[in-house]
């Protein structure tokens, strides 16, 4: 199973987000498109400060601010659909992601029709030193080129 978008660049959606509460009177939100991007999120660490709440920011920082704020770093977050077909065990055509969908609230909610087995939640986190680089000129950029983070996800086979 594949979460993310190698090929996404930008954030479509309102920032910052609408409250969940909300989501329920708009089909655009709970539509896999927005709960695809939604599920991607950039953590600024600050042990100093209040912590920020997971999937808050679904976009990568600027260096400014990671080298004034985030002094512990960056948590990318990557949450997985939970829900399955209950069929197919790689997706229509092997496409590793057909197969699952996300519940209309991201990481809790409905499954949408068509998926009507529930699955555990996964959560990725990975942490970034991008402090040890401030006053460094430059730019974080991943390693397929993308300097905005929305790739952040395993390439197509």
């Amino acid at each position: 199973m594949l979460a993310g978008d190698t090929y996404q660049r930008n954030f479509t959606w309102p920032v910052p987000d609408i409250e969940k509460s909300l989501w329920g009177s708009n089909s655009e939100l709970s539509s896999q498109s927005f709960l695809k991007q939604w599920a991607l999120g950039f953590n600024c660490l600050n042990y100093n400060a209040a912590p920020e709440p997971a999937l808050a920011r679904h976009f990568f920082p600027d260096k400014g601010f990671l080298d004034s704020t985030c002094t512990e770093g960056i948590r990318l977050e990557l949450m997985f659909p939970s829900c399955w077909d209950g069929e197919n065990l790689t997706g229509v055509n092997g496409d590793k992601k057909s197969h699952m969908a996300y519940p209309n609230l991201g990481n809790t909610g409905t499954c949408p029709e068509g998926f009507p087995v529930r699955m555990p939640q996964l959560f990725y986190e990975s942490i970034w030193n991008t402090y040890e680089f401030r006053d460094q000129e430059g730019q974080f950029v991943f390693a397929n080129g993308d300097p905005t983070g929305m790739c952040f996800s395993l390439p197509p086979e």
